[in-house]
């Protein structure tokens, strides 16, 4: 999975950076099918806004969280964006397996 961190009004720090990393690159367990996610880091008066744009195979997740520090803001961001793959995960899900098979017909005998 490619994951792009852009940042604005501040530049985000190494650990920042690899702490993203390493949090987003857990939501690989819950799709299988992710290409790219985007992260996007902002500061608005005094709030920390964390956005993230992750692309599936025929699907676009949007996650946004406000806080007031940016670790609580990756926390709430990674849940929404995990409920919301989840989610895409169980409808996309084969239940066809479950069912049972249908009882073969006999033919009739003729006399």
């Amino acid at each position: 999975m490619d994951i792009q961190i852009t940042s604005r009004h501040e530049k985000a720090s190494a650990s920042l950076r690899q702490t993203i990393i390493d949090e987003f690159g857990k939501l690989e367990k819950y799709s299988d099918r992710i290409t790219s996610c985007h992260v996007i880091i902002d500061s608005e008066r005094g709030m920390e806004i964390l956005e993230v744009v992750i692309k599936t195979a025929g699907h676009t997740v949007n996650a946004t969280s406000r806080a007031a520090n940016i670790g609580k803001a990756i926390d709430e961001t990674l849940m929404k964006a995990e409920r919301q793959l989840a989610k895409i995960n169980e409808k996309t899900k084969d239940h066809k397996a479950t069912r049972e098979p249908m009882k073969e017909i006999e033919p009739e005998l003729e006399s």
